[in-house]
């Protein structure tokens, strides 16, 4: 027995030997590449820097050296000239000031070339013994270069010291594609490992209050030998013993939120920070924004590091909580979600125990209802119909009357605009089909290219036809005609339409009398009625053709006659109005008509139009353009 306690005990220790030894493997191959990329950019750019700090040196100090030769030099020249000192300076001022301004572009040249530009001076004497002495400037020794390395493959990249030369940015652009994979595999690895400590802390815990909980109420303790489910337990028995422990993950945000409060309080006595401005530094690096507008001192780089690291690890953690526990129920939110995960499976189970108990619910009260319809009257019918024997026929409807649910009516069909005039319009439709007599119609109209025109609305319309009066004239109008009843509205049925202008034929109307006849009628126009001389009416066979070769005829009256037209054409019709002092109106809208199919009889028999046709061939010659039969258009005055 004991030998086999020792060789679990071995086991245990061997399978966390190798889990551990994973995780060591793979930071410790991440801080062997970044020591290793430190390495290489400090060969590559710490002797080109010193070479730099060395030529912008020397510039200044020759710079330095002219412009006091030149002040020393237009001293003694022009200092017989002036009686008082004071003129001496100014004209020795304005002679040099070109040679300052080169002294100073020097200067402000060396401090962006060494210092990258990022560093804050705010007097020019700091600035020229920051330059002169390159006091705190970057440097590429190892403590920057491992510091470059490690904000650099955590993306956080500060930018205060960037690789100058060739190859340190070729370098660097092959060593960011394989070091960030890697670093963030390694801090997702760590991160996830924390966070399941953590979920464990959390169970631990919250098993302790539980316990303490149950010694309280003076429940006994489960024997934890005995097995978690018995082999007579149900699935509901089950579920009421499971509970579901969730980690809140504003723990994990506060824990941050704490971790980088202190990490600013350390921080911020080995700098010349406020509690604010090491605040602000440690969030952006821990977030990995890193703008860079604020840098540590070198002598604080590595405990700076140290903080943003375990920053970054946390915030990672705090992401992974949080991606675990909601971001999935976000994903799937609405849709039916199929996982292996406890949660939902539990979850799945409860639901349908619920729908079970509802069901069952459910099936109690039908069996209720039924019983109360079965009264004495019922039990009486069906005693009598077993005496007679005799089966009572199926019931049938009388004629009209149908049953339907109660659901609103269809929309009206055949709607369709008849005729409209400068300020009217009138529309017509065909009733739905529906057994409701107290059948109703709403209409709703407004300007169509307008979103800020007003809806206009007429509502309790009892015929099949209505002429809106409220419109403006030359004016796009959307008209939506809806059915409705007592179960609620139908669907609309929209018709959209020009108005006439005021000066043209007012309601122009085309009647079929008959299979190839076409009857059109028109009002007068709305202005100027009593000057129209007469009405030109335009038709065409050919709907693609311009209006100048459309046919026109004139017409004293308002009405009219196109007898003899082709069979199963299309027409379309359109006139003007012709005042007395030869001007013309515009045209009205055009009207789109149809002819109805020719129609055989056997029985009846008629002149044909054959005779009439082969006489006139016969009586005079005539091109393909000429009409065979001509034909006579009828004007009547209204």
């Amino acid at each position: 027995m004991m030998d086999h306690s020792i060789l679990c005990l071995q086991v245990e220790s061997d399978k966390m030997a190798r889990f551990l030894s994973l995780h060591v493997l793979l930071i410790g191959s991440v801080v062997l590449y970044i020591i290793l990329g430190a390495i290489v950019f400090q060969m590559l750019e710490g002797e080109h820097l010193d070479t730099l700090k060395k030529e912008h040196m020397d510039r200044i100090d020759q710079n330095a050296k002219d412009y006091v030769d030149r002040l020393w030099d237009l001293t003694k020249k022009e200092k017989d000239k002036f009686d008082n000192v004071d003129d001496l300076i100014k004209s020795v001022k304005a002679k040099t000031s070109d040679d300052f301004f080169d002294y100073v572009d020097t200067v402000f040249y060396a401090h962006r070339a060494v210092r990258h530009g990022y560093d804050e001076v705010a007097k020019f004497c700091k600035l020229l013994e920051n330059c002169l002495n390159f006091k705190d400037s970057p440097t590429w020794d190892f403590a920057n270069s491992v510091f470059f390395t490690t904000t650099m493959l955590t993306s956080i990249g500060y930018g205060y010291v960037a690789p100058s030369t060739f190859g340190g940015r070729l370098f660097g652009v092959i060593y960011c594609l394989i070091g960030i994979p890697l670093t963030l595999v390694t801090v997702a690895n760590v991160a996830k490992f924390l966070s399941e400590t953590i979920f464990f802390l959390h169970y631990e815990l919250w098993n302790k209050c539980l316990e303490w909980k149950r010694k309280r109420k003076g429940e006994v303790e489960a024997d934890p030998a005995q097995p978690m489910f018995g082999d007579d337990e149900n699935e509901e028995e089950i579920l009421d013993r499971v509970r579901l422990v969730r980690f809140p993950p504003l723990t994990v945000f506060m824990f941050v939120f704490v971790y980088g409060c202190i990490a600013a309080w350390v921080v911020r006595y080995w700098e010349t920070w406020t509690y604010v401005e090491s605040l602000y530094f440690i969030f952006i690096s821990i977030l990995t924004v890193g703008f860079g507008d604020i840098r540590p001192s070198p002598g604080n780089i590595w405990v700076t590091l140290a903080f943003v690291v375990v920053g970054v690890i946390l915030t990672t953690m705090c992401m992974d909580v949080v991606g675990r526990m909601y971001l999935k129920e976000i994903h799937y939110l609405g849709r039916k979600l199929k996982s292996n995960n406890p949660f939902y499976l539990l979850r799945e189970a409860k639901a349908r125990r619920r729908r079970a108990a509802m069901a069952s619910l459910l099936a109690q009260l039908a069996k209720g209802m039924i019983f109360a319809h079965k009264d004495y009257n019922e039990l009486a019918r069906k005693k009598s119909k077993r005496k007679k024997e005799k089966r009572r026929g199926s019931h049938v409807l009388p004629n009209e009357k149908f049953m339907f649910a109660r659901l609103p009516p269809d929309p009206p069909s055949d709607c369709q605009v008849v005729s409209t005039s400068a300020y009217s319009v009138r529309l017509a439709w065909a009733p739905p089909f529906s057994p409701d007599p107290d059948l109703t119609y709403n209409i709703r109209y407004r300007l169509k290219h307008n979103e800020d025109a007003k809806v206009r609305e007429l509502r309790g319309i009892k015929g099949n036809t209505v002429e809106i009066m409220s419109v403006d004239s030359c004016s796009l109008y959307e008209f939506r005609i809806t059915a409705h009843n007592k179960f609620g509205e139908s669907k609309a049925v929209y018709l959209v339409q020009y108005t006439e202008p005021q000066l043209s034929p007012q309601h122009i109307l085309a009647t079929r009398l008959n299979a190839n006849t076409i009857e059109l009628t028109w009002e007068p126009p709305y202005k100027k009625s009593h000057e129209v001389k007469n009405y030109v009416v335009y038709f065409t066979e050919n709907p693609n053709a311009s209006l100048s070769e459309w046919e026109k005829i004139p017409v004293n009256g308002r009405r009219v006659v196109f007898p003899d037209l082709r069979f199963d054409w299309f027409y379309m019709f359109s006139a003007t109005a012709v005042f007395k002092d030869g001007q013309r109106s515009p045209l009205s809208r055009a009207l789109f008509i149809k002819t109805d199919k020719i129609e055989f009889h056997k029985h009846c028999v008629g002149h044909s139009k054959t005779i009439d046709v082969m006489d006139s061939i016969c009586e005079k010659e005539e091109n393909e353009t000429t009409a065979l039969l001509k034909r006579d258009y009828v004007s009547f005055a209204v």
